[in-house]
């Protein structure tokens, strides 16, 4: 890692001890294509916090599907937590079946969400409004026949739907929404900018319910559905486009040093568990070999509930997060480049036993690249929408 910048920028990791990682799942898709010894490797490679499971009770496989995944999530320690999706008008006799399926199955979700299916659909506060059953009342049904299990207000889609309709703080147990950078523009500026937002987004929603714990749900660089129109918009190649579940940077670089970004924000603002990308469609972390968002996930993952490292005075196009580990004697700092140009930065304060890079020349299908720390010295480079982890002494 050569200097290559005439900007060298100071990097001196300082500890914040009230902060902590937020907890990082993973979600899934019980309508997408489930490959369960595919399921069984990622789940065991990544040893996600938890696994954000989307379940549609119109969709006649779910039940049998849900079997699977949650004998799964058991073998590998993983908690599932569900979001269902009802009908507005026979959401009784769905979240009863779901219920008694539960029981038979011996089932527990870790918590979960109901949305009424009107409600993935975003309308204006002065608007019309759907007909059938509200998300509250929903949940009061929900409430009764799932008594210990952790109930959440919020939506599975975005900051803005839950703005419009908020939830009871005194009747949920965890407030929720996910994120998507692409609702309003798709090009590579206006991604990595959405970033900045973010800090501002967490506190309003926190604000919301400051008493329960604050999920941010799957999220990544795509939509998985369009709470604004009739469809996704198809994307058959390597086009950015606005609201689509396919784009093309979740398999790249971008995607993994985006990634890291969200979890930078969400560290320093309140979140206490984010889900990013999913075990299968929409938003893979692997096609035939790990894209670069499954190394980010790996090791990120590993520092849930950790004290937080941060570099406060990163500059806008690197992102930092770290975490205290355990002993004191080996934590670690990620730094994600998340620009198109290089970026050198010089570390203060601390000694680096070594450091490993998610670059284009990275190979992706050793699920073990960022273990395989090589010695580095100060300063360090990182190359376009590169990530290092750094293990400091």
């Amino acid at each position: 890692m050569a200097m290559t910048s005439p900007d060298v920028y100071p990097c001196t990791p300082v500890l914040l001890v009230d902060h902590r990682l937020p907890a990082i799942g993973c979600g899934l898709w019980l309508d997408r294509v489930l490959d369960v010894s595919r399921l069984e490797r990622y789940l065991s490679a990544l040893q996600p916090h938890h696994l954000d499971i989307v379940l549609d009770v119109a969709v006649a496989e779910s039940h049998t599907r849900l079997e699977v995944v949650m004998a799964q999530c058991a073998v590998c320690d993983v908690a599932p937590w569900l979001y269902v999706i009802c009908d507005n008008e026979q959401f009784e006799d769905d979240l009863a079946r779901l219920a008694r399926w539960c029981d038979d199955s011996d089932f527990s979700p870790a918590g979960m969400l109901v949305t009424p299916r009107a409600y993935l659909k975003s309308y204006q506060p002065d608007g019309d409004w759907p007909d059938g059953a509200s998300p509250a009342r929903v949940l009061a049904f929900a409430r009764q026949l799932w008594p210990e299990t952790p109930l959440g207000g919020g939506f599975p889609i975005y900051f803005t739907e839950l703005n419009r309709c908020r939830p009871d703080p005194e009747r949920i147990d965890f407030i929720t929404h996910a994120l998507s950078p692409i609702v309003h523009a798709a090009d590579d500026g206006s991604v990595m900018e959405t970033l900045e937002s973010l800090p501002h987004l967490f506190k309003s929603a926190r604000a919301l319910a400051p008493e329960v714990p604050y999920r941010v749900t799957t999220t990544a660089i795509g939509a998985w559905t369009n709470p604004y129109g009739e469809r996704l918009t198809a994307n058959e190649g390597m086009a950015r486009v606005t609201l689509s579940d396919n784009d093309p940077r979740q398999r790249g670089l971008f995607g993994a040093a985006w990634s890291t970004g969200v979890v930078a924000r969400a560290a320093q603002g309140a979140v206490d568990a984010l889900t990013l990308s999913s075990l299968g469609p929409p938003f893979d972390v692997a096609g035939d070999t790990p894209y670069p968002i499954f190394h980010v996930l790996r090791g990120l993952i590993r520092g849930g509930g950790r004290p937080l490292l941060v570099w406060p005075q990163a500059p806008d196009h690197v992102a930092a997060i770290g975490w205290q580990a355990p002993d004191g004697a080996r934590d670690e700092l990620w730094l994600a480049n998340l620009s198109i140009e290089p970026v050198t930065l010089a570390l203060h304060g601390v000694r680096v036993r070594g450091a490993a890079l998610l670059d284009a020349h990275t190979p992706l299908e050793d699920v073990q690249w960022m273990d395989r720390l090589q010695p580095v010295s100060s300063p360090i480079t990182l190359p376009a929408f590169g990530t290092v982890r750094l293990l400091l002494e």
